[in-house]
């Protein structure tokens, strides 16, 4: 900041003096603190703020006008310590330090302003100078600096560009409210879910911001001012956490470790998904799965939306439609097919049933301010027979919680696999606000608060119910929820969809920045309705839009009522035979898919990411959203325009190898390439290990398949393949295989490494297939020390082990999978 800037803010501070908006007070004068363990405790008349150092990196700040802070609690944070922060603290008159190995805080006195740096000295974020932390009222907000080169990442479920900066500098502001937002645009906000984190970069250095606040907040990104960037909200605390990195990955590691992350789903969750409003009857539901198997197309799962209900009441099966839900879900799970049926939080009010009448015996529900049981129209009261209003489970009260996920076993009795959590924004058919009344009382663990408070959080408290109910109900099983309203930590439950999306171009484009931010903001199982929910896709853009599917975490066509026919096979036989070897490739990359996904359980790194997560310091990254990473090792580039012949494609440093064909592309560089209908571009990193096997028809038939593992050149590398039983929870007691794969490469003398598994876990025995690229003509190929002879490639394939090289000149290796290290040598 220059010195005229600085003497012009001191000038007006004088002029206007404190507060610099009509009914906003910033923070004066501090006395020097208290010191109080870890933190440092400020007081005046105006309120108390606490600096807490979490870790070397982490920083939290909280404020509360008045005597004191209130209650510490979070139904987002799991982990507020993360570990010693080694601080030193140095309390002066005018400013007091807090050191740690990563950071430097300094906190002056007068006005109250806090500055964070390296511990090196470099500034990374400053309070603004003019107003820093303020108050009006019941309101709570921090304005800090924003310089012209930081770019600003995440927030969670948002519409628009990756860069929340806004281009040209234009700004952009964000509210944190979940609301449903049927066919929502480009520029809709808010729509379903609050994710109160954002990540700023600056020359590819990146520190993050989370407020821990669940009331009505809001964010100014250089919206109000070029060079603010501000955050607060309407009630509760001004409770946020400064978190460094330097790298993003860093920050998002240590920003999950906070909030928790995204648990390993089951094998069959990650397959691909057929839904629709609605499939019913039973007949219905059987032809679906039926020309599935028949058509050879790869699927795991159909979906019931409300239509399978009595009423469209949860926890009921109209048996006209479906007389006999346990028989018709085992013959489905006889061909491979998983039932997941819609379960929404608004049972109808209805003395003499059972959930009704349980809720009330337990205290379970909502209550207005007079102590009434709360009652609004959801879709119970749009009945055909018998409609009525409903009543909502209080989910901020443990009992309650504990009431709902028994409840479940309604669903897992018959056999049902996943539930799916909708309506929970919560939605209510009220106008203007179409949510509930703001003077309704929840529990709120026992501190009872309005709906002002807990708004943002009922969807997430909602899928943790049913995540919780599920775990109690099957403890050998992996629960699966899908959710469409949560907010920061709703990670830990269930995975999300962006709810009801529009059949366009412009919308899937949008899953791309909206998907790489909800990455970086924690939550890492998610996918868009594929063909798009309101209106009608055509042919072109329902293909374009599996084939991009295929790199969605969760992959599930779904449309709305009354649209045409959206399956795969709805679209003639050209189209048909697209979208099956979309569905396939899907299924061929399972391995490498799960893999990924432990990963992102693992380390809270997502599988969707944006091309700035692994190439921070490229900035030709920052604002590339038209392209994303699954993993590390695949680039994907959608087609998003309908009739397009030809895409450009930025390829990052390093070398890149086209997926179909294996031709090598420059990186640091923008390529042309041209499309076909047939697939969009795909990319595999060089040096990448990626792990596919041939195609099966659902989950439950990969046990035994050959890993196939294509290795892109490179002179060193490596990977790593984990695996498990798909299903289950041994994982978490060691039951799981983590093998090393490596590859040296001299010239055309390359040696493959692969490591003994680490874990219990032993796939069925199996061929290994290894697909090196970029080989000459060996002389020699050995497995473990004992050479294999060459085969020509139909023999190679009833032969448990020996070598060919395809007409594409890739070199396969086939061997019989063991349970121990062993090396693959090519000799030239």
């Amino acid at each position: 900041m220059t010195k005229a800037r600085r003497f012009g803010l001191a000038l007006l501070a004088v002029l206007f003096a404190v507060p610099l908006q009509a009914g906003w007070a910033s923070l004066g004068a501090m006395p020097e603190p208290r010191r109080d363990g870890r933190s440092l405790v400020f007081h005046n008349a105006q309120g108390t703020v606490a600096l807490t150092m979490l870790a070397p990196e982490i920083l939290r700040v909280r404020f509360a006008p008045g005597p004191a802070l209130g209650r510490d609690h979070s139904y987002a944070v799991v982990k507020g310590d993360v570990g010693d922060p080694g601080a030193s603290f140095d309390v002066g008159a005018a400013q007091s330090v807090v050191r740690t190995a990563a950071l430097r805080v300094t906190v002056r006195h007068d006005p109250f302003r806090i500055s964070l740096a390296t511990a090196g000295g470099d500034s990374l974020d400053e309070d603004d100078p003019l107003r820093g932390i303020a108050f009006a009222g019941t309101e709570t907000r921090v304005w800090k600096r924003l310089r012209d080169d930081e770019h600003v990442y995440g927030f969670g479920e948002k519409t628009g560009r990756l860069d929340k900066r806004g281009r040209g500098l234009g700004g952009y502001g964000y509210v944190m409210w979940n609301s449903d937002t049927y066919a929502y645009g480009d520029d809709t906000d808010p729509i379903y879910v609050s994710v109160p984190f954002f990540m700023v970069m600056r020359g590819g250095r990146a520190h993050g911001f989370f407020l821990d606040n669940t009331f009505r907040a809001s964010f100014s990104v250089g919206r109000e001012d070029q060079n603010l960037l501000s955050f607060g909200a309407a009630g509760g605390e001004l409770n946020y956490y400064f978190i460094d990195g330097p790298t993003p990955k860093q920050v998002v590691s240590r920003y999950t470790e906070l909030t928790g992350r995204t648990p390993l789903p089951p094998r069959w969750a990650l397959g691909y998904h057929q839904c629709r409003y609605s499939y019913y009857p039973e007949s219905k539901v059987r032809f679906i799965a039926e020309n599935f198997r028949q058509r050879r197309i790869p699927a795991d799962v159909i979906w019931l939306d409300i239509h399978y209900e009595e009423g469209y009441n949860p926890f009921t099966w109209d048996h006209e439609r479906f007389p006999d839900p346990p028989r018709m879900i085992k013959d489905l799970r006889a061909q491979g097919f998983r039932l997941v049926t819609i379960v929404d939080p608004h049972p109808k009010k209805q003395k003499g049933w059972w959930v009704y009448d349980t809720g009330l015996a337990r205290d379970a529900f909502v209550k207005n301010p007079d102590g009434s049981v709360h009652e609004a129209p959801v879709w119970p009261s749009n009945a055909e027979k018998d409609p009525g209003p409903s009543v909502f489970p209080d989910f901020t009260k443990p009992a309650a919680r504990d009431w709902w996920g028994g409840l479940m076993k309604f669903y897992t009795d018959d056999g049902v696999a996943g539930i799916w959590n909708d309506m929970n924004e919560p939605a209510v058919f009220v106008d203007p606000t179409h949510t509930m009344a703001l003077d309704v009382r929840h529990d709120n663990e026992g501190q009872p608060t309005d709906e002002r408070e807990i708004h943002n959080v009922y969807g997430m408290l909602n899928s943790r119910a049913t995540f919780e109910g599920l775990a109690r109900l099957r403890p050998d099983e992996r629960p699966f929820v899908l959710t469409r309203a949560t907010f920061a930590g709703g990670q830990r439950y269930a995975a999300l969809w962006p709810g009801d999306n529009v059949s366009s171009w412009a919308h899937l484009r949008a899953t791309i920045p909206m998907f790489a931010n909800l990455g970086l903001s924690g939550f890492s199982f998610v996918g868009a309705d594929i063909g798009g929910f309101a209106e009608v896709p055509t042919a072109e853009l329902y293909t374009r839009w599996l084939q991009l599917g295929v790199f969605y975490p969760f992959m599930r066509t779904h449309t709305t009522f009354g649209t045409p026919d959206q399956e795969p096979w709805s679209y003639g036989t050209f189209h048909e035979a697209l979208n099956r070897r979309a569905i396939e490739m899907r299924y061929e990359l399972l391995p490498e898919v799960y893999s990924v996904m432990e990963e992102a359980s693992r380390t809270g790194i997502p599988a969707f990411r944006p091309l700035l997560l692994e190439y921070p310091d490229d900035p030709a990254t920052w604002e590339r959203d038209d392209e994303f990473l699954f993993g590390s090792d695949l680039l994907v580039a959608p087609v998003l325009r309908e009739g397009a012949g030809d895409r450009e494609v930025y390829l990052p440093a390093g070398d890149w190898y086209d997926y179909y064909r294996g031709w090598r592309f420059e990186g640091r560089r923008t390529h042309l390439v041209p499309v076909t209908m047939e697939a969009i571009p795909v990319f595999v990193r060089g040096g990448a290990f990626l792990f596919r096997q041939p195609v099966v028809q659902h989950t439950g038939e990969m046990s035994g398949r050959p890993l196939r593992v294509a290795v892109f050149p490179a002179a060193r590398s490596e990977s790593s393949l984990y695996e498990d039983a798909g299903e289950g929870v041994g994982y978490r007691q060691g039951a799981y295989s983590r093998r090393r794969f490596a590859q040296k490469r001299d010239g055309d003398r390359v040696t493959i490494e692969v490591g003994a598994p680490e874990g219990s876990w032993r796939p069925a025995p199996r061929d290994v297939v290894f697909e090196l690229r970029g080989v000459g003509e060996p002389s020699r190929v050995t497995a473990g020390g004992a050479s294999l002879a060459r085969l020509e490639a139909p023999r190679l394939a009833t032969e448990p082990a020996g070598w060919t090289r395809t007409d594409q000149g890739v070199l396969l290796v086939k061997l019989r999978d063991r349970a121990e290290a062993f090396t693959v040598s090519i000799e030239p």
